[in-house]
This record gives structure tokens, C-alpha cells and sequence, in this order.
């Protein structure tokens, strides 16, 4: 899904590009047409743009995980018996159950 999201950015980004380029491309004047080569300052506003995306992607998928933590904790080794506990303490320890 993410790589999904991705190709559809970038495909949005060059639609956009498109659009752009090819109205910039000719002039309202046909004595000052020329072709349109991109200077630091878009290859810096292009790579600033992206860079801003995956910064906030990332910030994102920190802020709200896409696994719960209640699903993570529950795969660390004693997480069950520890909630067992905490509900019925009269349980045996399980060092006495694997003697018996």
C-alpha cells in the first residue's frame, strides 16, 4: 500500500510537471521561445519537496504506528501468564507446575 501511495505521488508530481513545463515551454511572444532546462533552484525545490514528504511519513508512522502495541506486547515471552496474574493471583508459580 505504501508503494501504491508512493507511484501515485509520483505520478500526480508529473502530471503536474507537465502542465507546467509545457506552459513555460513557449511564450506568449514566438521571437522568445526556447526550451526549458531546470536550474539548482528547482532541482533544490524538487529534492526539498521530497524530502519534506518522507519527513512527515516518518514522523507519521512514529507518532501512530501501524502495529498496535497491544499486539506487539502480547508476542513478549511471559506477557499472558504476567495478565493471568494480575487476574487470578491465587495461580501457582509456573516453576511449581513443571515440577509436579
Amino acid at each position: 500500500m505504501f508503494v501504491v501511495s508512493i507511484l501515485v505521488n509520483v505520478g500526480m508530481w508529473f502530471e503536474r510537471f507537465v502542465i507546467i513545463v509545457t506552459s513555460l515551454h513557449r511564450d506568449f511572444l514566438p521571437a522568445s521561445w526556447g526550451s526549458y532546462a531546470p536550474t539548482l533552484v528547482d532541482l533544490g525545490i524538487l529534492a526539498g519537496s521530497f524530502g519534506m514528504f518522507f519527513t512527515l511519513v516518518l514522523i507519521f508512522v512514529r507518532a501512530l504506528p501501524v502495529i498496535s502495541m497491544t499486539e506487539v506486547k502480547a508476542t513478549i515471552p511471559g506477557a499472558q501468564m504476567t495478565r493471568l496474574r494480575q487476574t487470578a493471583p491465587e495461580l501457582p508459580e509456573v516453576e511449581d507446575v513443571i515440577h509436579v
